[in-house]
């Protein structure tokens, strides 16, 4: 049976091979993988997702469509439990290394933030590598700062806020799931250092940053208020 499956992803694979549409053919890659995934078959499913990448290395130019195709990589790669440390690894540092390539700062930084959720999978045992989706998130500061940079040279005045805002709320997602590595004196400091940049700016407001701002502070006002475990563990960081 393993082995009729198998002679049948061969041929899978060179038809897809000749579809003319690069961002098309790679969706079917990726569907393929998780087919592969359902089936418990590690090394076709991995033959897929080393074949989505040469796609998009080669294929995929146009910088709108590799944002794309680097979520949709992301994504079918969290929800892979097939794979073995090796392998997994290989292909998370692959994403990890296409995220930051991207040619837009704002781009990047998105990309490189998602890829922590593939370093902590709530449904899946041993995939919650703490370090490492602290360093997604470091990556992921560097580059906005970079970003936040680039605007003040090119307008002479700060870039927008919101990237920050953004990867804030990942810090606190991390925080709530138990991630040790992502702690309240960080979130801490990240707050006041988004709030420091928005006071620096005050010529050029971003009303959407601030909103997304203010729903995020009362989200963690509202966790405080909770009481037990849960207001214990927001009680430590400052609005």
């Amino acid at each position: 049976m393993i082995q009729t499956y198998c002679s049948a992803c061969v041929q899978l694979l060179r038809q897809l091979q000749a579809v003319p549409s690069p961002e098309l053919a790679l969706r079917l890659y990726l569907q393929c993988a998780e087919a592969a995934n359902g089936c418990d078959i590690e090394h076709v499913a991995y033959e897929f997702f080393t074949q989505a990448f040469v796609l998009y290395e080669e294929e995929i130019a146009d910088s709108k469509a590799q944002v794309t195709a680097i979520h949709l990589i992301i994504g079918t790669l969290q929800r892979m439990n097939v794979f073995g440390v090796e392998n997994r690894d290989t292909l998370t540092h692959k994403a990890t290394g296409y995220s930051a390539r991207l040619l837009k700062k704002a781009d990047q930084c998105r990309a490189v933030y998602a890829c922590s959720h593939l370093f902590w999978v709530d449904d899946q045992d041993g995939i919650k590598d703490g370090e490492r989706v602290l360093l997604c998130l470091k990556r992921a500061l560097r580059i906005a700062n970079a970003a936040q940079q680039m605007a003040n040279v090119a307008r002479g005045s700060g870039g927008p806020v919101s990237l920050f805002v953004e990867i804030l709320n990942k810090y606190i997602y991390f925080f709530e799931k138990g991630n040790k590595q992502i702690t309240s004196s960080a979130i801490q400091g990240l707050i006041e250092f988004i709030n420091t940049e928005m006071q620096s700016d005050s010529t050029n407001p971003d009303s959407v940053a601030d909103a997304f701002l203010a729903s995020t502070l009362r989200y963690i006002q509202f966790q405080k208020q909770k009481g037990g475990v849960v207001g214990e563990k927001f009680e430590s960081i400052k609005l």
